[in-house]
């Protein structure tokens, strides 16, 4: 169970603060108690009320700066996705990203940067669908890693282009 002022990510759906714990707001003979969600980042109104032990999107705390660190320094090691059957690449992205777990975020990403290249030199452009997993998959990771190093989402592609670089 998470407490009040924990940053945790929910599912896919990016980074919340647990604000405070509440009755069912739909049913009052639920006797359940649930979350109340605030998004760390992006609209305030994305106010999310869940069961507390919901076991049908994962939750899970934020990873410690430590972790963080740790975890950018083995993103070279992530391997890209495997998509055996093109009409099924939706499919694959989508799973991935269910798994809310960093790697999953990163082999999305990395799947979607060889692609891309791989159209470019075939002078074709990437669907929208790749554009929008990798939107999902970056904003999922970067949220996170922001709230664990303390470095605005809008640098933290920088920092980790920086941080590989180093380590290379």
């Amino acid at each position: 169970m998470f407490s009040i002022g924990d940053c945790i990510v929910y599912g896919s759906e990016g980074v919340y603060t647990v604000s405070e714990y509440t009755s069912s707001p739909i049913d009052k003979n639920d006797t359940r108690q649930f979350y109340v969600l605030r998004p760390v980042h992006g609209p305030a109104g994305n106010v999310i009320i869940t069961p507390v032990g919901n076991d049908k999107v994962k939750m899970r705390a934020v990873m410690s700066r430590e972790e963080a660190l740790a975890f950018i320094d083995r993103m070279p090691e992530i391997p890209t996705l495997t998509v055996e059957r093109e009409k099924n690449r939706r499919e694959v992205y989508r799973q991935a990203l269910a798994n809310a777990s960093g790697d999953e975020f990163v082999k999305i990403i990395k799947t979607v940067m060889e692609r891309r290249e791989e159209l470019l030199k075939a002078k074709k452009r990437l669907s929208e669908s790749d554009n929008d997993y990798e939107k999902k998959a970056k904003f999922c990771l970067h949220g996170e890693l922001s709230i664990s190093l303390g470095i605005p989402i809008d640098q933290m592609d920088e920092f980790i282009k920086n941080r590989l670089s180093s380590i290379a």
